[in-house]
């Protein structure tokens, strides 16, 4: 009896510590919590070193004027100015985050400098763990509003 009544409540134990640990987040969400935090305050990528190879490679569509392949956190600091001066990052608007795998898409709106012109953007970032390794920007020009 005195057995039973042991394994029970060793058991019973096991069940409540498993029950009251939080589960664990994938990799997948963290990558995501981590694009989420870093577009939503609107930070630059040298914010989070830990978070990115420093060979990155970065492809930014060529109908734009910074548009082009670069690799490297040095190619980025020489464009990313050019970024920051295109778009009015006052309206950068956080659209939605999604993920899978290895693979995170992230979609903004944002007007363009000086123009009464909006921009809609999806990234994909590609990581290797929580590394971030590659982004790749695809941009869509919305209609204007008369």
């Amino acid at each position: 009896m005195r057995a039973r009544t042991a394994s029970l409540a060793l058991v019973t134990i096991a069940i409540l510590t498993g029950a009251c640990q939080k589960p664990r987040m994938t990799t997948t969400d963290e990558n995501k919590a981590f694009i989420r935090v870093m577009l939503g305050s609107k930070k630059q990528l040298t914010d989070y070193p830990d978070r990115f190879d420093r060979t990155i490679t970065m492809h930014e569509p060529q109908m734009l004027p910074f548009g082009g392949d670069y690799q490297g956190i040095e190619a980025f600091q020489k464009f990313y100015p050019a970024v920051r001066k295109y778009y009015d990052f006052s309206t950068w608007e956080l659209l939605g985050v999604y993920g899978d795998g290895d693979t995170v898409f992230a979609t903004t709106r944002v007007t363009i400098a000086n123009t009464a012109r909006t921009m809609y953007i999806a990234e994909q970032f590609t990581f290797s763990g929580r590394i971030l390794v590659d982004v790749r920007v695809h941009v869509c020009d919305a209609l204007q509003k008369n």
